[in-house]
């Protein structure tokens, strides 16, 4: 049996360590000549850095609860009123990030209670109980998901890898040695598969190491929304976005688009972003603005 089919026998069965499937993923990685794709390997199985973004997969619903009292009253684990906060307060409250290892979550998942709770800081409980009637206020408050949603990561993980392998298999054919399989690899677009069965579309993920960075950006193809999207998450200002929108624009038609290159407008405004990093207005390294500009990119024009 290949390794390839060796990882898509552990995926398919729940009886299967997940953490063993992505360990020989990592090793299929290496013998496809993409190490590059290792980092969201390693950030499943040790954990992502509490500041990165996460995939999609591990931002959960949470609801917000409060125990409130009164005079004559005492409401216990009430769902609280959160219409009247800001968007931004909102997401940070009903979007639970989970960014631990697969195995810590696992034991979140096997605990007992069938749920679990992030208590919000005593300093918001006044913010949270501006609604509430006159003479009532939050004791405590907490955010809470349910132990079921949890277990949804490791089914998202193993989907998401099998539907990766599987289309890999398909298109590495019949090679069953790491020769063969490192040849056939030459002409598959792995790491365009990966993006797409891991990410999903339009979807902004940073990946990295304590050696690398890996940016993975799967903004559509002439989406300049998604293509807005994935910049701005990164915290590109807005207008320098407008002026890349205006840039897109007046090179329509140029001879260097036509044959898949950035126009002129477009490089001009490769080399004026990129010097924002250079002196500190955009806040971000040089080297992943690069990346990150790169790829987006070459997304929306079809570059290759």
């Amino acid at each position: 049996m290949s390794l390839v089919d060796d990882i898509i026998t552990a995926l398919s069965s729940q009886d299967h360590s997940l953490v063993d499937a992505l360990l020989k993923t990592k090793v299929l990685l290496h013998d496809i000549g993409h190490k590059e794709l290792v980092p969201w390997v390693n950030s499943e199985i040790n954990g992502y850095p509490q500041d990165a973004e996460l995939p999609a997969y591990r931002l959960l619903s949470s609801q917000v609860l409060g125990n409130v009292a009164g005079m004559t009253v005492q409401y216990t684990a009430h769902p609280l009123p959160i219409g009247h906060l800001t968007e931004e307060q909102r997401a940070q409250i009903q979007i639970a990030r989970m960014p631990q290892s697969l195995a810590v979550l696992e034991k979140f998942a096997d605990g007992e209670g069938g749920r679990l709770e992030a208590p919000i800081p005593l300093e918001a409980n006044g913010l949270l109980g501006k609604t509430l009637a006159h003479g009532l206020v939050i004791q405590r408050a907490w955010c809470q998901i349910s132990q079921a949603e949890l277990s949804q990561i490791f089914v998202q993980v193993r989907s998401r890898l099998l539907d990766f392998v599987l289309e890999l298999r398909d298109r590495l054919g019949e090679s069953n040695t790491t020769e063969k399989i490192k040849e056939a690899a030459l002409d598959v677009d792995a790491p365009g598969l990966f993006r797409s069965a891991i990410f999903g579309d339009n979807t902004t993920i940073v990946l990295g190491s304590n050696n690398s960075t890996h940016i993975a950006i799967t903004n559509g193809k002439g989406d300049f929304d998604a293509l807005a999207t994935a910049l701005r998450s990164r915290g590109m200002e807005e207008p320098d976005i407008v002026d890349l929108k205006n840039a897109v624009a007046a090179d329509d038609g140029a001879e260097e688009a036509s044959d898949g290159r950035p126009g002129p407008a477009v490089k001009g405004w490769l080399g004026r972003v990129v010097a924002k990093t250079m002196d500190g207005t955009w806040a971000i390294s040089t080297a992943v603005a690069s990346a990150t500009i790169s790829e987006a990119l070459k997304n929306y024009f079809g570059w290759h």
